[in-house]
């Protein structure tokens, strides 16, 4: 599919495909909001995922983190895995260890 018709399939829910344009992605969005804010993403980012739309932006941040039930891809683009899931407050502690309280 993504071959034939030229788009980017990831999924973000077991039970969901998402089909992108090729070369638009949450770190193609994410990128493009540092650029206009004056913000060094390899420096000053701080990224959090869980699934496999996120890896290319946990990948893109100076600090890629993982929730606690993130997917193997998520997991493997990230620097830090937390142990508590998204449904556990997993996304906020890691904000609160990572310097935003």
């Amino acid at each position: 599919l993504a071959e034939k018709h030229g788009v980017i399939v990831t999924q973000a829910l077991p039970t969901m495909l998402e089909l992108l344009p090729a070369g638009c992605s949450k770190a193609v969005g994410v990128q493009k909001l540092c650029d206009a804010l004056g913000i060094d993403a390899e420096t000053e980012l701080l990224a959090l995922g869980d699934a496999e739309n996120d890896a290319e932006m946990l990948s893109l941040a100076s600090i890629g983190v993982a929730v606690g039930n993130a997917c193997p891809v998520a997991r493997s683009a990230s620097d830090f895995i937390m142990t508590e899931r998204n449904d556990e407050g997993g996304a906020g502690l890691a904000m609160e260890q990572f310097g935003f309280d």
